[in-house]
């Protein structure tokens, strides 16, 4: 094992040590908050060493990034003088940093933050989850979220939540309730109509399905507490729920609300569990962990893919191995790990050839040669090879058709983005022109890849980077934006 990471997990056994002993503490909050405020660690640092010590009534710590990443990660508990400096600059109280669960009598409660007071994290009020009837109250409270903003997890947190899929143990149905019972008939109708809302994501985007996977999940979650079912029918009813969850993840993902998909997330795995699902676990992990990397969190992300491949117990077809081994690709990429992303893409292509469409499950359908084709490139993009990537993006275009334009339109902007940082900006703006000409899936994460492809290409100087810049607000919106 490499010193880092060697370090690293000493680290980590040394948190969950710190989190037993101040069992309030909830690390993850600082982070969020200093997101929230746009503040990178070298902000929140020169502001702490720019504390007046005249005029607080405590002696400002000399601080420094290295200190306050073991904050954030949980490696070390901070001091009294800690938490005040944190709270002055930020304005923040330290419940909502994360330091302790209730204020002392006399603190202040007025928080000059950018969250509202109070935001809980994603996995707040579901340590029972796991427990006999953890799943059950966990659904009262899926009326409501979509009203509802969370901070998202990271890092250990978000692993450690995850990971509960792998160790706990299945627990029983619920005896059946009184009122109407389901059959199979009720739950084939369910599973078309959770597959026509899956496609629907694809041509309207997240923003615009969310209403109606919300609803729907509403009515799933309705026929599990108050209806009776054999116990076969309540394992689907539990899988199909499980998959509108992680729908209603993804597409809150998709229209930008982070804290609130994890937890959408968190519930549905436990959901797949106990419907003994581990394909539909799987594909949940894999959305976390698309989340995760795309946070700039690609370590998490490996984590929970490995916990992913796992936990399904050899029960999966070729496709979904080929799209996890993908994943995988594109989050060792991010962290800069050629060997094993390239090892990942093997993985994935290997698996891809051996595929069988009948073999697959409907929540796959949107997987084929294509998707393996991008995350390879994509990782040969974050290792620093835009020229390799640049055939297997094309190859992904070729490839995909014009069912899934979202994706689609995904590939077109990283090919874009690699003949950029290949050196032909030329090339790169024709085909962000065509993107956006051709696209009308409103999503704020293909948004944000509009705008990163016309940062990078208004970097090179070329002169036609204004009018590219012009029309992609036409589709994005505000001019700050881009």
């Amino acid at each position: 094992m490499p010193p880092q990471s060697r370090s690293t997990k000493v680290e980590e056994a040394r948190s969950i040590a710190l989190r037993a002993k101040h069992p309030d503490w909830k690390p993850e909050r600082l982070t969020a908050y200093r997101k929230s405020l746009g503040w990178s660690r070298a902000t929140l640092v020169r502001k702490i060493r720019e504390i007046d010590p005249a005029s607080v009534s405590f002696t400002p710590p000399m601080a420094a990034e290295v200190q306050t990443m073991r904050h954030e990660r949980g490696w070390t508990f901070p001091g009294e003088d800690w938490q005040a400096a944190y709270s002055h600059v930020t304005g923040a109280t330290r419940v909502e940093l994360g330091f302790c669960s209730r204020l002392s009598r006399g603190e202040p409660t007025v928080t000059a933050g950018a969250l509202p007071s109070g935001v809980p994290l994603a996995d707040d009020g579901l340590g029972e989850l796991w427990t006999q009837h953890g799943l059950s109250d966990a659904w009262e409270g899926v009326s409501a979220l979509e009203r509802r903003q969370f901070l998202a997890l990271s890092g250990v947190a978000l692993s450690n939540a995850a990971h509960e899929w792998l160790v706990a143990d299945p627990a029983r149905l619920a005896a059946a309730l009184n009122g109407r019972r389901v059959d199979a008939g009720v739950v084939t109708d369910l599973n078309t109509a959770t597959d026509t809302l899956r496609r629907l994501d694809d041509k309207l985007g997240g923003q615009a399905v969310f209403g109606m996977v919300a609803e729907q999940l509403k009515l799933v979650v309705n026929l599990l507490r108050n209806t009776s079912y054999s116990q076969a029918d309540g394992q689907a009813l539990h899988g199909i729920a499980a998959e509108l969850a992680r729908l209603a993840g993804w597409t809150s993902y998709d229209a930008g609300r982070n804290g609130t998909a994890q937890r959408f997330y968190l519930v549905g795995l436990r959901a797949a569990h106990e419907a003994d699902s581990p394909g539909v676990a799987a594909n949940i992990l894999r959305c976390m962990a698309h989340q995760a990397r795309s946070d700039g969190d690609p370590h998490t992300a490996i984590e929970l893919l490995r916990s992913a491949r796992a936990g399904s117990r050899g029960r999966l077809s070729f496709t979904e191995q080929a799209v996890l081994a993908a994943g995988l690709a594109s989050a060792h990429g991010v962290a800069g790990d050629r060997s094993s992303a390239l090892s990942a893409s093997e993985t994935a292509y290997a698996a891809i050839e051996q595929a069988k469409t009948d073999e697959d499950p409907p929540y796959v359908y949107w997987a084929g040669p294509y998707t393996i084709a991008q995350s390879v490139g994509a990782s040969l993009m974050s290792t620093g090879d835009p020229a390799g990537a640049i055939p297997h993006f094309r190859s992904a275009i070729d490839l995909i058709g014009t069912d899934l334009p979202r994706d689609r339109l995904g590939f077109v902007l990283h090919l874009a983005l690699a003949h950029t940082q290949a050196g032909d900006p030329d090339t790169a703006i024709s085909l962000t022109h065509e993107a956006i000409t051709t696209t009308a899936v409103p999503s704020s994460i293909m948004g944000g890849r509009i705008v990163d492809v016309c940062q990078a290409i208004s970097a090179t100087g070329h002169p036609g980077a204004v009018d590219l810049v012009e029309h992609a607000r036409t589709t994005i919106g505000p001019a700050e934006s881009v």
